[in-house]
């Protein structure tokens, strides 16, 4: 029987013995093309391919929870993505260059609720907040390849991605998605395969290039300085102290993360404070202590600036 499907659908048999065995799952494929033997792939390709999963659901999950579009999503993520992201499972890798996989649990349709909804849109709201993160990850990613395209063969700029806001193309889809390619690759591929306890019809993957990738990188840059991140919490070590006289405000340098965001990645940040504040600067400066500031974060050319800077503290011994 596998073998006559393996034929039919043109999918190995490993792939399809795994979706019967995860029926109440929606599982997508992101078939990456390393050019390294079968199976394999460099380790800092596949680091960079495995957080860029992570960050891709993770975006899905925030647009599924906000009807807000929002070019770059919040730094601090609304619960039920947190609660989500919590359920969701990486799977095995499979050979066919090198095949990413990620479970997104589903719970069984019971009845024919859902098919009675005549209204698209009612309809897709009745599904579980789960499979609205699926058809939300397809929609976005569809939506951002196709804002890419624009850019390359219709020479359009950053309105093809603006536009496309609402199907929740934002900065950190398109800086996810880049990370799926890489310069010595091939094309990537993105199959979603709908859980059996739940179907809808079969669809075709998305393909990812090289250009595609990156035309999204370059869209996430100039996404992220039209708008800026806002209420988020640097947490870090002054690193820099400038002003021009001794008294009055100044700027500084933070060497640190943001909290509550996708990842630990130390970042320098920049910003100006008023005396008050930048003499507890001062002092973190020459104690090493580590401080922490709540503002909108932007980028300023090569410069993350942190604005509207508020609560700069030095954070307590732990």
């Amino acid at each position: 029987m596998l073998t006559t499907l393996e034929s039919a659908e043109g999918r190995s048999r490993a792939r399809i013995s795994l979706e019967i065995s995860v029926s109440d799952a929606d599982v997508q494929y992101i078939r990456t093309d390393p050019n390294t033997d079968p199976g394999t792939t460099p380790i800092e390709d596949g680091v960079r391919a495995f957080e860029s999963l992570r960050q891709w659901v993770l975006s899905g999950a925030v647009s599924a929870s906000s009807e807000q579009a929002r070019l770059v999503q919040p730094a601090r993520k609304p619960t039920a993505a947190l609660d989500f992201m919590r359920t969701v499972r990486l799977g095995p890798t499979f050979e066919g260059s090198y095949i990413l996989t990620v479970y997104i649990p589903v719970p069984p349709q019971i009845g024919q609720t859902e098919i009675e909804v005549d209204h698209p849109q009612l309809r897709r709201l009745s599904q579980p907040f789960q499979r609205r993160v699926s058809l939300k990850l397809r929609e976005a990613t569809i939506a951002a390849v196709s804002a890419a395209d624009d850019v390359i063969q219709r020479r359009v700029g950053m309105e093809a991605f603006t536009e496309r806001a609402d199907k929740g193309v934002n900065a950190n889809l398109c800086e996810a998605l880049t990370g799926f390619t890489s310069q010595d690759a091939g094309e990537a591929s993105i199959d979603f395969s709908w859980a059996l306890s739940r179907p809808v019809e079969p669809t075709a993957p998305i393909t990812l290039n090289r250009d595609h990738a990156s035309v999204l990188r370059e869209a996430a840059s100039e996404l992220r300085a039209a708008a800026p991140e806002e209420d988020v919490t640097i947490t870090g070590a002054v690193v820099r102290l400038h002003r021009e006289g001794a008294i009055g405000p100044g700027e500084i340098s933070i060497a640190g993360i943001v909290e509550g965001g996708t990842n630990d990645r130390l970042r320098r940040i920049w910003l100006e404070l008023p005396e008050t504040d930048y003499s507890v600067a001062t002092r973190a400066h020459e104690s090493g202590a580590t401080v922490s500031v709540t503002g909108n974060l932007s980028k300023r050319g090569n410069r993350s600036v942190l604005r509207n800077p508020a609560n700069f503290s030095i954070r307590p011994e732990a």
